[in-house]
């Protein structure tokens, strides 16, 4: 009897913990869906124009950057977005809220030089200009 309530038990346990983990990539997923504009860029230069843009089919823009961008979260902690046939670039994500992005490259992939390369890059702020 003790054996099958410890079972059931830990049964409930599993079921609880891995919805609790689904909701909250769900909501990650859903947080980064909008329009941001960069406020800081490594203490140096912002150009007002660097704008991201990501949306809820996996595209995004990257103004003033031109090409066919996408992304995807691989963890709630890292973003890769790419440029179709360019390259892509590895981010690791330090925050991400409803109002904040701030991201550091970690990984930049240029496919035509065959460049693969660790970076330990600028950290970038972007503030939310809208959900999509």
């Amino acid at each position: 009897m003790k054996q099958m309530k410890f079972s059931f038990i830990m049964l409930a346990l599993l079921l609880v913990c891995s919805c609790g983990n689904k909701q909250q990539s769900v909501s990650i997923d859903n947080l980064i869906v909008g329009k941001w504009k960069i406020v800081e860029y490594g203490g140096g230069y912002v150009n007002a124009l660097d704008t991201l843009d990501f949306y809820k089919n996996g595209k995004a823009d990257c103004p003033p950057e031109t090409g066919e961008f996408t992304y995807r979260l691989v963890k709630s902690d890292s973003l890769i977005v790419c440029n179709k046939g360019i390259g892509e670039q590895h981010f690791k994500i330090l925050k991400l809220s409803n109002d904040s992005l701030i991201k550091q490259i970690r990984r930049q992939r240029i496919y035509a030089d065959s460049i693969d390369e660790l970076v330990n890059g600028e950290i970038e702020k972007y503030i939310r200009v809208t959900n999509e």
